[in-house]
């Protein structure tokens, strides 16, 4: 044998470092290394160790995670409540209705996803009242035509908080002529896979996604006012939308900004009633400075004032749809029957006298 094949690595390795990196390193046709067994008494793997087995990829539980598994989020797929509510005219306090409605439905339900979604692309607010971004852009939208995805979709929307996400467009000019229905249907139709609660604020004027918006609806509402000109409006809207559509569910009427301590001589519940042609529909108690704060510091105004008029009327009109009983409130005290406090006081001191 060569006596260059009797040198231990060592030597070879020497040979290595020596000759250049330019140089040809003649490989031996042979080396011999002594190896006993008990070189290999201390070797901590086995040749399992490099086998893949088919317990590896099961988790605590037994359960094998499949494609679909590696991200939960993305797996779950839920059958998503949508919540729509239609202005019968501008002003009527939809927006701030349907951010207060997300709020209330996050509050309750701490283990739910709520997304807000506005539906207006041209004059769109509920971004600007929970004081976030736009996640919108309208162009973007229209060239997601034919491949929405869950992925994709996720890209449109924003987050107010954890379990709370709003949908909303910067606003364009002619933005809802503009956007295109397959591809806003497209959108919609994912979020609703995504989120437990989806609450749509859908504009008043009537475009060629609206009634396919409408009829999606798990719960749908007119949103209007006390006012003679709106209730007769109302009333024709709930009728063409009854015709056109065959709806699986009854058009809800919340009549928004209702004073109920009205001293005046103006429209009330049973003149309502009268002009709209039933009794039941919802009443939104009227509280401006409530809203009026909550629209300035871009939060809902059960933040900011969780025990105001407005607060608990849309708080009650949401345990309604969703079935469920309201906290027992005490009832109002009436103004006629509240006295000043200096005679509460003179009455205390005849008791004690």
């Amino acid at each position: 044998m060569d006596k260059h094949c009797e040198n231990d690595d060592v030597l070879l390795l020497t040979d290595i470092v020596t000759q250049g990196e330019d140089d040809m390193l003649t490989i031996p046709e042979c080396v011999e290394v002594d190896l006993e067994q008990s070189d290999f008494e201390d070797a901590a793997f086995e040749v399992a160790d490099f086998v893949a087995s088919p317990d590896d990829h099961k988790n605590e539980d037994g359960s094998e995670d499949g494609p679909e598994d590696k991200n939960d989020d993305k797996a779950e797929i839920k059958d998503g409540q949508i919540w729509a509510y239609l202005g019968v005219m501008g002003g009527a306090g939809v927006t701030s209705l349907a951010v207060q409605t997300a709020f209330e439905l996050s509050a309750l339900h701490k283990d739910k996803t709520v997304c807000l979604v506005d539906l207006d692309f041209e004059r769109g607010d509920c971004a600007g009242y929970l004081d976030i971004m736009p996640s919108v852009n309208l162009d973007e939208l229209n060239a997601a035509k034919g491949r929405m995805d869950a992925d994709l979709a996720a890209t449109f929307i924003g987050q107010y908080k954890k379990k709370f996400s709003v949908i909303s467009s910067e606003g364009e000019m002619g933005g809802n002529d503009r956007v295109d229905t397959d591809a806003l249907l497209g959108l919609l139709d994912c979020v609703c896979g995504m989120f437990d609660f989806v609450v749509l604020d859908i504009p008043p004027m009537w475009r060629p996604w609206t009634q396919a918006v409408i009829g999606a609806a798990d719960k749908f509402a007119l949103v209007t006012e006390m006012r003679v000109p709106a209730l007769h409006r109302t009333k024709k809207l709930s009728a063409f939308i009854s015709s056109a559509m065959s709806l699986p569910v009854e058009i809800s009427i919340l009549v928004n900004k209702y004073e109920r301590r009205n001293l005046s001589h103006s429209v009330n519940i049973k003149d309502a009633g009268q002009v709209l042609g039933k009794a039941d529909f919802g009443q939104i108690c009227v509280d401006e400075e409530t809203v009026r704060s909550a629209i300035n510091c871009g939060k809902p105004a059960g933040k900011i004032s969780p025990e105001a008029r407005y607060t608990k009327s849309v708080r009650a009109h949401v345990h309604h749809w969703l079935g469920t009983e309201a906290k027992c409130e005490k009832a109002p005290i009436s103004l006629f029957k509240r006295r000043p406090k200096y005679e509460r006081r003179r009455e205390r001191e005849r008791k004690r006298a």
